[in-house]
């Protein structure tokens, strides 16, 4: 069995190619910091603004939040992308990919989040 962490990688590099073909830059937004402890370093991600990847055209940017496999977690999703500010012209994306699906499922939440 694979682990959450591979799965994640997965299809945030499934998400990160399918916006690429459709003429978006695709970046990034997950740091990586280090926590030393007694048995050695232990890498610690966390997401920038809630989003695993951010996405810009000419026309739009888009925060981007990958979810996959079977469970859809858009609730805990919109939780967190309430957490921040956002310019009113960004859109906030869940993208979903369900288990063996060529494409992705993309739900807009900008209006349940940006007021």
């Amino acid at each position: 069995m694979r682990s959450s962490a591979k799965i994640g990688a997965y299809y945030k590099a499934k998400t990160r190619k399918h916006l690429a073909s459709l003429g978006y830059q695709v970046v990034e937004m997950e740091v990586v910091r280090w926590v030393f402890t007694p048995r050695g370093r232990l890498p610690i991600k966390r997401d920038q603004m809630a989003s695993d990847l951010q996405a810009v055209s000419a026309e739009e940017i888009i925060f981007v939040q990958v979810k996959g496999g079977i469970k859809n977690d858009m609730a805990g999703a919109i939780k967190a992308f309430k957490k921040h500010t956002f310019p009113p012209f960004a859109k906030l994306w869940v993208v979903f990919w369900k288990f063996r699906a060529r494409g992705p499922v993309v739900t807009d939440v900008t209006s349940q989040v940006v007021q």
